[in-house]
């Protein structure tokens, strides 16, 4: 049995969705009227699967859509867009919003319990791919370590104790702070080692977040040189590798020998700029260094202060590559670093926590993962 949220205006039709659900399905039914209040629901206690119609009275049927996406806890929820809205530029609407599916009505009642019945079965099967997600820029002051701490914490919300954040930074990186922890254990002592680290050894050098979240942190004496060897960062991305399904590592902005082989292995690389002519110069040529790797290139632009939204276009024409991502600027982040509590823990619905949610349902959709190369 599973519990079916429905949102449509139309009252006969939702009671007869739910006899249909009740009666032959066997399912847990919850109802709403209007888009708001069947968000508010899905927030409250996420169902297994949502029927939403489109054209409602306030919020439609495709913003309930975005904004179920944009929350960890109702990211992964199968969505089935149920419309009298027919042409295929409405299912491309549908589906570019997020849904799973797309019924225009009329439909039988039939079919619409065979299309809830195969997505839930879909559902039981479906599991994030994991993977390694490298964050980085070789302009510092844009964001890499709140973008990367926040997607990390997003990503542990919905896979606890299954996402470890590696901060690679030698010059005391702030993974730590950000998350209001004392960066020790870290990752100096990984030097010392003569082999390297199998999955149940390095987590003697992780810290543990309450948020589920595991922390391999930089050392708060800046270390002398470009960090760990490559051959031990290779070792060390194996044994977290073994032991997560995902790595999010925090890069620091110089490309080390240790940093590419994190890039050449990653499954997803987030390269992070700002709108400043100075980040956009920089990100030019890192574009250049990464071209080997351009297929799993995500430009993320992280909007650092208040000033107007530049235009997108513009930026791509400069940059020769789409933008994936934008995080908008949120005053609310300096407090929550002066804090150590990310944004996407202690106010999940703030600007940066939900563009940064709707950027990790995005990963978490990654093809399945290669290996680490030796």
């Amino acid at each position: 049995m599973a519990r079916i949220l429905v949102v449509d205006d139309n009252a006969d039709l939702l009671q007869m969705i739910r006899m249909l659900l009740e009666e032959r399905g066997g399912h847990e039914v919850i109802l709403s009227a209007e888009g708001e209040d069947g968000l508010a629901k899905a927030r409250a206690t996420p169902p297994d699967l949502a029927i939403i119609d489109v054209m409602m009275p306030g919020m439609n049927g495709y913003e309930v859509c975005r904004q179920l996406r944009q929350n960890p806890a109702t990211a992964q929820i199968p969505i089935i867009i149920l419309t009298a809205r027919g042409q295929p530029v409405d299912r491309e609407t549908a589906l570019a919003a997020g849904a799973d599916d797309y019924i225009a009505k009329p439909v039988t009642m039939a079919e619409l319990l065979e299309r809830v019945n195969r997505l839930l079965t879909s559902k039981v099967t479906r599991r994030p791919t994991g993977g390694t997600i490298a964050v980085l820029s070789l302009r510092g002051g844009v964001g890499v370590t709140t973008l990367a701490v926040n997607l990390a914490v997003t990503l542990a919300r919905s896979s606890p104790d299954q996402v470890c954040l590696a901060d690679l930074s030698p010059s005391s990186g702030h993974g730590a702070l950000q998350l209001g922890l004392r960066p020790d254990p870290n990752w100096s002592a990984l030097a010392l080692l003569t082999s390297g680290p199998g999955s149940a050894t390095i987590r003697n050098y992780l810290l543990a977040h309450p948020s589920g979240l595991h922390l391999l942190a930089s050392p708060f004496v800046p270390v002398v040189g470009g960090g760990l060897p490559r051959e031990m960062v290779l070792a060390v991305l194996r044994a977290l590798r073994e032991g997560f399904l995902y790595v999010v590592a925090d890069l620091p902005a110089m490309l080390t020998e240790g940093v590419m082989a994190v890039v050449e292995n990653a499954d997803a690389i987030l390269l992070v700029t700002a709108a400043d002519p100075a980040a956009l110069q920089t990100t030019v040529g890192t574009l250049q260094v990464l071209k080997p790797q351009a297929s799993k290139v995500h430009l993320v632009l992280n909007r650092t202060g208040p000033d107007p939204a530049p235009p997108m276009d513009a930026l791509q024409r400069v940059l020769k590559h789409p933008i994936s991502a934008v995080i908008p600027f949120d005053p609310a982040q300096a407090r929550a670093l002066s804090q150590g509590k990310p944004l996407a823990l202690s106010a999940p619905d703030s600007p940066l926590a939900r563009a940064v949610a709707h950027l990790a349902a995005g990963l978490e959709k990654m093809p399945v993962p290669k290996g680490v190369a030796g």
